[in-house]
């Protein structure tokens, strides 16, 4: 029915729907019945409820005049009908809405009237509160501050809040719109508050409690908002969403289409994915459907990059249709296990692998942070020992990837105590006699070379038990800090030994730290400059290979050829750690970088060396630098790279090279490519590697020590896998891990595989558990060694391959990265046109290749083509050329 329109208009006409509401319309009706402003008309549509509601509806309006209710015949089941319904019988020169289940706060119609009336806008927006714990993020940041006079295209973060119940509005600027709410689907806000933040001029927001929405989320009629396990309520609401974007399409306002989508992502769609482990399968099916259709009709993959991690994951999943995938995820972040195993590394960061994911789309997948979980208990404080029962688990990785252990660390020096024994899940510490302080409990996780490091919280443990020991130096208690990790104490009880241990605190302040280095760096400033003036020694030579990491190349094989000589030299050779360095001979050992180091670079006149020294010390008038370089160029040197044509990396090069008296090179190939790329002007040496005599004169002793250092038989086929550095992916070495377990999986019983990383990788490979036929030869000092068991070489654009060739067995390249090695460094020749073997770019390929070993003679004609251009100087005594030229 119509109101009579010969009553006087009020300002305010407030419509309030209601369908089976029978516990909550009175209250709603009380709200506005209670409301400080008179001046309105409260239309009451019931849209044919089943219960009471209608009954009372009737008895409360009856007595009030300012009410009018009207009854639908037939239920219309939505919102929609029953609000056009009641914006059609509204007087009011504004309009409100009010749901029958929910109620105002006591001044919301005065506090929305003004601020209409102030600000002139189109409409008003007020905040909601929700009657149950869950907040509604983007309310804080919308209704932080009073806003007036705004349009979305200015703030389009309005888009979040879709409801209409919060809001006065003009009736002039729905007229003027045709603005009604869309009938036939549910989540008609949606649709009708998009349209109206596009269609005003202006709209302003109040920041105080305007609407209370009572959700009632058990309740035996759920509401449509809470019908989310029903598969129409998904389609009524994607509906909707389409319905949005047809008009911002057609409005001109496309480009908002980003923000809506962000709003529908963040909110809506996150919805039914919480929900999704609640769904049956045929929901499911039609889920991932429904989905997948929506999501690539008007939102681009690349808005998934704004959002969370968890969200852009699944999200994406999603998108490209990889239902087995999104599961996975589901359960890997709720730290359950996944039906396979998606963790991945691809040298730069984790992703989550999907099958129907392109290799250059990982980036939508990438994980900041692996999910490591940790079970702590049992623990355990007697006397000097602390012991615990724990567990880690990497999610999604398989289990022989990863190891873990656990460590006391000291929270002032950064010392970690490891336990002294291991019994199953049982870590024993021992702190007899370790330094006082706190130490924090520590979880490590060796996940294929990469180390991850977690502190233990006490709020992941179920009980961490208060304990305390002591004797008469000492008290050790556990202790949970402010921040709420969990670790032990050490505190002296003696006064004396406070007092001392006060002072040892105070001293490992950062301050204190900076302090003690000044004074260092004091006294070795004049150190240096007092050696500086001692007079050269004619005698003394001074040996380096691979900036002290090993006793290795051809500083080695010149060094022990000059011994054989007989000659009176006195030898020093420096190393990163002197103690664990093994060499033949009289030489003096030096730990790199140190004074004494220093004592004897400045002081012998012979240096050589096969990568670079000469910053460590200034080279005097009277030394001779022999650079024996460390391969055969087939990636750009020198000037030939692109990122090193000025700046401070030609500075360092130059000053490098200036320092050379003499430079070896193996053949005219690699003289011509040095002398341009390293601007190279003083005398090169073309006498073939030194340290390639050995893979000429192919020592029995050597061959079977090396046998017997790594416990291979004469009779197994041993296959070396040495891939090179790649210095702009520092975790290349992940690759290789993976290739190395596979690799291991397919060769036969009899085959052997040595690892041998780039020495600057060295260590990552010690801190991996290798398959059982593979053998970490990474930290073996001298790969010379290593070629003289070597049956079949696999590399990729190491100059290994030059070397090894001069044995004329086989060789594999695996250049699995070829365009992007080619990119970042560059290849003097055609690697796939001249290779010694086969060109592989997959594990795959490599594997098929070993399988057929006696079909690689095929390539026989392309290694002596190699081993012609490349290697025709070895012949077993460049050790002796070189000496003759220099140490004359």
């Amino acid at each position: 029915m119509h109101l009579d329109n010969s009553r006087k208009s009020p300002e305010l006409t407030v419509v309030v729907i209601a369908y089976n509401n029978e516990l909550y319309i009175e209250e709603a009706l009380e709200s506005l019945d209670e409301q400080t402003f008179e001046d309105m008309e409260v239309v009451v549509v019931n849209d044919a409820s089943t219960d009471r509601t209608g009954e009372i509806i009737d008895r409360f309006v009856s007595t009030r005049p300012k009410f009018r209710a009207i009854h639908l015949p037939n239920n219309s089941g939505g919102c929609s009908v029953p609000r056009n319904t009641g914006i059609a019988n509204s007087t009011g020169k504004y309009i409100m809405f009010l749901d029958g289940d929910d109620w105002y706060a006591k001044d919301a119609c005065e506090l929305m009237v003004n601020a209409i009336k102030r600000t002139g806008s189109d409409f008003v927006s007020g905040q909601v509160v929700r009657t149950n714990t869950y907040e509604i993020w983007y309310h804080k940041n919308i209704y932080s501050m009073e806003r007036t006079n705004i349009n979305i295209r200015e703030f389009p973060e309005l888009i979040f809040d879709s409801l209409s119940v919060n809001k006065i509005y003009k009736r002039s600027f729905l007229e003027k719109h045709h603005l009604r709410f869309p009938e036939g689907i549910h989540y008609e806000d949606i649709v009708f508050t998009g349209k109206a933040y596009f269609l005003a001029n202006s709209i302003s927001i109040i920041p105080k409690p305007i609407y209370y929405w009572r959700v009632v989320e058990n309740a035996a009629v759920k509401s449509i908002t809470n019908q989310r396990l029903e598969i129409r309520n998904l389609k009524y609401r994607l509906k909707a969403h389409q319905l949005l974007d047809q008009f911002l399409v057609n409005n001109g306002d496309a480009i908002y289409l980003m923000y809506k989508n962000n709003k529908f992502l963040r909110h809506d769609l996150k919805l039914y994915v919480n929900d999704y482990y609640k769904f049956d399968e045929d929901y499911k099916q039609h889920f991932h459907q429904y989905v997948h259709e929506y999501l690539h009709e008007r939102i681009n993959k690349y808005e998934f990059i704004k959002l969370a991690e968890d969200s852009r994951i699944m999200y994406y999943l999603l998108y490209i249709g990889d239902r087995e995938a999104f599961e996975d995820y589901l359960s890997y972040i709720h730290g359950e296990p996944t039906k396979e195993n998606r963790l991945r590394f691809n040298g730069d960061y984790y992703y989550f692998w999907s099958s129907k994911s392109s290799e250059s789309e990982q980036k939508f997948l990438k994980i900041r942070e692996p999910k490591i979980t940790y079970s702590v208990r049992d623990i355990v404080l007697e006397g000097d020992t602390f012991r615990i029962k724990a567990t880690a688990n990497m999610h999604s990785v398989p289990s022989e990837e990863y190891s873990y252990c656990w460590g006391l660390k000291h929270n002032q020096t950064g010392t970690v105590i490891y336990p002294k024994s291991r019994n199953n899940d049982v870590f024993v510490f021992d702190l007899a006699n370790i330094e006082l302080g706190n130490y924090s409990l520590i979880l490590f996780v060796n996940h294929m070379g990469i180390l991850h490091e977690q502190k233990v919280r006490a709020s992941e443990i179920d009980s961490f038990p208060n304990l305390t020991t002591e004797d008469h130096k000492r008290k050790i208690l556990t202790y949970i800090s402010p921040k709420n990790f969990v670790g032990v104490k050490l505190e002296p009880i003696r006064n004396l030994d406070k007092i001392t241990w006060m002072i040892r605190r105070r001293m490992l302040t950062t301050r204190s730290k900076q302090e003690r280095g000044f004074l260092s760096r004091k006294m070795g400033e004049l150190a240096r400059a007092a050696i500086k003036k001692l007079p050269i020694r004619s005698n003394w030579v001074l040996f380096e290979s691979h900036m002290g990491k090993q006793y290795s190349d051809s500083p080695k094989y010149i060094y022990e050829e000059l011994l054989k000589t007989g000659r009176r030299l006195k030898f020093i050779w420096s190393f990163e750690n002197p103690d664990i360095a093994e060499i033949p001979g009289p030489a003096i050992k030096v730990k790199r970088g140190s004074l004494k180091h220093y004592y004897y670079m400045t002081r012998a006149k012979y240096w050589v060396d096969n990568q670079g020294m000469a910053h460590l010390a200034p080279k005097r008038k009277g030394q001779i630098y022999l650079q024996t370089w460390h391969g055969t160029p087939l990636k750009k040197m020198g000037i030939d790279q692109n990122n090193i044509s000025h700046g401070q990396a030609l500075s360092r090069l130059k000053s490098q090279v200036s320092a050379w008296d003499y430079f070896i090179t193996p053949n005219r190939y690699s003289t011509e490519i040095f002398r341009r790329a390293f601007l190279y002007k003083k005398d090169i040496l073309e006498t073939g590697y030194p340290r390639n005599d050995i893979l000429v004169k192919k020592p029995v002793e050597v061959c079977e020590k090396v046998r017997k250092h790594f416990g291979i038989s004469s009779e197994q086929r041993v296959v070396l896998f040495a891939p090179t550095f790649r210095d702009w992916n520092k975790h290349s070495y992940y690759k290789t891990f993976k290739d190395i377990q596979l690799l291991s999986q397919q060769v036969d019983d009899n085959t052997v595989i040595l690892l041998r990383l780039h020495y600057l990788l060295a260590a990552r490979a010690s801190q991996i558990e290798l398959p059982k036929n593979v053998i970490n030869a990474s930290l073996y000092p001298d790969i010379q060694e290593l070629y003289l068991i070597t049956d079949i070489l696999i590399t990729d654009y190491s100059s290994v391959m030059f070397d090894f060739a001069v044995l004329k067995r086989p060789i594999i390249l695996y250049c699995y990265d070829l365009e992007e090695y080619l990119y970042h460094r560059g290849t003097y020749f055609d690697i796939v046109k001249y290779a010694p073997g086969p060109v592989c770019r997959t594990i795959e390929e490599v594997i098929h290749t070993l399988e057929k070993q006696g079909d690689l003679t095929e390539y026989n004609s392309a290694l002596n083509r190699f081993v012609q251009k490349f290697g025709s100087l070895e012949d077993g005594n460049a050790s002796k050329r070189v000496i003759e030229k220099v140490f004359k």
